[in-house]
């Protein structure tokens, strides 16, 4: 069941759907009153989420091609503070992805309107059928577009430095008890999973399991950007530390590991009694160690964790010592419950509002657009987060949820926008401090590409013809035969601009309302399109707008 917070009034459907996906001709309507009207903005959501979903090993969105959807979920401090793009909330925060795209904002109620003083902050928690589960920390410090970008794994098709071994009836149980021991092994011996004889095993509700057992093992290779870019729950996070404080930071991944247990029944273990079980996984010598700056060596002490998978949240168990085994770095850990488990240094500087990004365009570009990138530590060139930012010229783009004394660079990405591209001297950009008080500027160049495509928007009710609705949202689109190249365009105030457009040919447009997702072609045949003066139908103006 889904509760309606506050009262949203947004035309999405009636627009897109009535106008440009049933493919009204250009037409400019004659003004319906004369004198003067009220321009009504009917847009609350001051702040939006566009979240994707990608196959880490493909790049591809998941169920792009109509195969299946993600189930997100929010988790959190904040999360009551999460709706949909129109409102709407369900009741357990359970929300499914369509073509791997999901749209949300931020209710705009005074206590999730974000600030410098007032950050809003939530996990973004993922599940699909044959993936290992994930999610994404959200760390919110002012109003305005954010883009997450969330990568899962495919246990058939994992990405490079992802290496998984499923073992499938195994073992016996007998009364919960195993009654051999048993040895799961990763291809290529990154990681070892021994269970003992005569462990009991429980599931979360504390019934034992019985008879054969299906064990799945998945390794994270830390020293490969593929497996670091698909690490489940990011790597900047916030995680619950020994002293029982819930902190924000930075891994300085030394390894992951996932496990998973089930007997016939499909019950999955979760606690163990009677013995524990030992993990051991392999450590790449080119792995940093922050706090001895420097690679990893035997004798050093990194932190354990271990990772709900359902609620996105990491917890420290306690701190285990890098072993050289003829010549291969080593770490092992005596575990009592079922989780993922990471070894890793936590790096705990950081800040909710750093530095700013002015971005410089040189040459005439029409409307914002996203710049994406990826984002790598100095002092290792490990990966750190994929970057999306909103630009739009003038306007500063802010820095959230950043590591403090941390010099990082920024290797911008072409792929979201054929229009701009990265000046060579800001390729990659250096950063010495995310959080200082200073701004960043990148100079772009923008490219000749295609025409620049304007909509007008300007919408009225029979009932109060007074009152004019000029609407906000935002649209995923793209080509015709390039489903991999979706591209990102806005209305604001009833009125858009499309970059790099290519007359006769057919796009796809996306977009959310009420629930319901529309997917459909329009082929773009002019340069201008205008609907002002059009009456909505009676019904939709009782249902949408109360009026």
């Amino acid at each position: 069941m889904k509760k309606r917070l506050f009262s949203i009034y947004s035309v999405i459907a009636v627009l897109l759907v009535g106008i440009v996906f049933a493919g009204m001709s250009c037409k400019k309507f004659s003004d319906i009153t004369e004198g003067t009207k009220l321009i009504v903005d009917f847009s609350l959501i001051e702040t939006s989420i566009e979240v994707r979903v990608f196959d880490a090993k493909t790049g591809n969105l998941i169920g792009q091609d109509g195969d299946g959807n993600v189930s997100i979920r929010i988790t959190g401090a904040d999360k009551d503070g999460v709706v949909d793009a129109t409102g709407l909330q369900p009741e357990n925060q359970q929300y499914t992805t369509q073509k791997g795209m999901l749209g949300l904002g931020l209710n705009p109620a005074s206590e999730y309107t974000p600030s410098q003083m007032r950050r809003v902050c939530f996990n973004i928690v993922a599940h699909a059928d044959g993936y290992l589960s994930t999610s994404q920390h959200v760390s919110i410090s002012a109003t305005g577009k954010n883009f997450v970008r969330i990568n899962m794994v495919a246990l058939d098709n994992p990405p490079e430095g992802v290496t998984v071994v499923r073992e499938e009836n195994v073992g016996t149980l007998v009364g919960g008890q195993l009654e051999e021991p048993l040895l799961i092994v990763t291809p290529g011996g990154k990681a070892e999973l021994t269970i003992p004889a005569g462990v009991l095993m429980k599931d979360a509700d504390g019934t034992l399991l019985q008879g054969n057992l299906d064990v799945l093992l998945v390794h994270f290779d830390n020293a490969v950007e593929e497996a670091l870019a698909a690490f489940p729950g990011g790597l900047m996070t916030n995680a619950t530390t020994l002293d029982g404080n819930s902190t924000d930071g930075m891994f300085f991944s030394a390894g992951f590991v996932a496990i998973e247990i089930k007997d016939a029944n499909d019950r999955q273990a979760k606690t163990f009694e009677g013995g524990t079980l030992g993990l051991l996984a392999e450590v790449s010598p080119e792995t940093y160690n922050p706090f001895a700056q420097r690679n990893v060596a035997a004798g050093d002490e990194v932190p354990f964790w271990s990772y709900d998978e359902n609620t996105g949240s990491w917890t420290e168990e306690g701190n285990y010592t890098v072993t050289n085994n003829a010549g291969v770095f080593e770490l092992s850990a005596e575990i009592s419950h079922l989780s993922y488990f990471n070894f890793d240094w936590f790096w705990t500087e950081f800040c909710y509002y750093g530095v700013d990004f002015e971005f410089v365009v040189q040459g005439e570009i029409c409307d914002c657009f996203p710049l994406q990138g990826i984002m790598r530590r100095q002092s290792d060139n490990a990966f750190i987060a994929w970057v999306e930012m909103w630009v739009c010229q003038g306007e500063p783009v802010h820095t959230f949820f950043a590591p403090a004394n941390m010099p990082v660079y920024i290797e911008w990405l072409d792929n979201l926008n054929p229009t701009i591209s990265v000046d060579a001297q800001y390729q990659p950009t250096y950063i010495e401090d995310l959080c200082e008080d200073i701004t960043v500027t990148v100079y772009l160049t923008a490219i000749p590409y295609g025409t620049t495509v304007t909509a007008e928007v300007e919408v009225y009710c029979p009932s109060d013809p007074d009152f004019i609705i000029r609407p906000n949202f935002g649209v995923w689109y793209h080509k015709s035969g390039d489903i991999n190249n979706w591209r990102y365009a806005e209305m604001v105030n009833g009125f858009a601009e499309i970059c790099g457009v290519e007359l006769g040919e057919t796009y796809y447009f996306f977009a959310y309302y009420d629930g319901n997702y529309y997917y459909e072609p329009f082929t773009v045949t002019e340069a201008n399109y205008e609907y002002v003066g059009f009456e909505l139908p009676a019904e939709v103006c009782d249902e949408v707008f109360g009026m």
